[in-house]
């Protein structure tokens, strides 16, 4: 029987069946015809359980049940005549550099941490992704005072008590304080440079780039 054409397998198989069983065969028999003649090597119960169901053909359960044994010969015989398989062929899963990586780490404990870290950075791109759809992004360092500049979807409104403490403003203020800069012995030109004598200690902007924070409290 492995020898034959699946042609002669299907004649041999209709001679004694009764009318619905013929009418199963030619089914499978024509579905599996057209795999063939298509190149598709997958003669896999599941997927030709697929095909002829759209023409009243029986189903995967039925196929693989007991009376289905003479169904299944004859997909296994074209699945061979083709060079395809009767059974499904799982899919390779693709491994990306990530999984590459993590497979040359032999320690357990270690890449288990890379792999959070691992993790982490594709969040972190992610992300940066979503932010980049932005057509155009504001951020406004200013108290909020329209409303509706709030609500806009391409705006960012950055408060600007944000994670600086009493402590930290106390500190701003005294490193630009009349006192602190005469302690020293530093200047302070109308460009916000600081200096001492003729050394630059502090660039321009400085100070004034201070006294802007300062003056939003």
């Amino acid at each position: 029987m492995i020898n034959i054409h699946p042609d002669e397998l299907f004649v041999q198989l209709q001679e004694n069946a009764s009318v619905r069983k013929k009418r199963t065969l030619e089914i499978i028999h024509g579905v599996c015809k057209k795999q063939y003649e298509s190149g598709n090597k997958d003669f896999s119960i599941s997927t030709i359980a697929k095909f002829i169901a759209d023409n009243g053909g029986p189903s995967e359960q039925a196929l693989r049940n007991k009376q289905g044994e003479d169904y299944r010969a004859l997909i296994k015989q074209w699945a061979g005549h083709s060079d395809g398989s009767s059974r499904k062929v799982k899919k390779q899963k693709s491994t990306g550099l990530n999984d590459e990586i993590l497979a040359n780490v032999a320690d357990p404990t270690t890449r288990a941490l890379v792999g959070m870290i691992l993790a982490e950075n594709r969040k972190l791109k992610n992300e940066n992704s979503l932010l980049k759809q932005q057509t155009t992004l504001t951020i406004d360092m200013r108290k909020p005072k329209n409303e509706d500049l709030g609500n806009s979807q391409n705006v960012v409104l950055v408060s600007p008590s944000h994670d600086l403490t009493d402590t930290e403003l106390k500190a701003l203020r005294e490193a630009i304080s009349d006192d602190f800069m005469k302690d020293r012995g530093w200047t302070v030109d109308n460009y916000g440079r600081v200096k001492e004598k003729s050394f630059q200690v502090y660039k321009p902007g400085y100070v004034s780039a201070i006294k802007k924070v300062l003056k939003e409290f």
